[in-house]
């Protein structure tokens, strides 16, 4: 089993892999954020508005799904959390059994 804390970091680079491709679909979309002018119109129009870009945001999820190496991207994100996870449970059932962590953990307050 791998070291808890590489374990999160792979986890957070498949989430941030993720994340980039789907705000690239998203950007793909062409509208672009509301100006000034655009905000100070009627609620209706500020309603429509948030519509629409909730419309764009779910296309571009469903985009992202049916897109093979985003579903690769997602499976592996999921596959590192549950590494980690892994990890860190087995980490703290050794902790219990009293084998100790690795090595010591960072003090909340520094001492004095």
């Amino acid at each position: 089993m791998s070291d808890p804390k590489q374990a999160w970091n792979e986890v957070g680079e498949r989430f941030t892999s993720l994340g980039k491709r789907l705000a690239d679909n998203y950007r793909a979309g062409g509208i672009q954020a509301p100006s000034m002018k655009e905000t100070q119109r009627s609620v209706e129009e500020v309603v429509k508005e948030i519509g629409n870009q909730l419309g764009r945001a779910l296309e571009a999820l469903d985009e992202t799904v049916r897109d093979n190496e985003a579903r690769k991207d997602l499976k592996g994100a999921f596959d590192a959390l549950g590494s980690a996870i892994s990890s860190s449970v087995d980490e703290a059932a050794g902790a219990i059994r009293g084998g100790g962590p690795k090595q010591e953990p960072p003090r909340p307050d520094p001492e004095s």
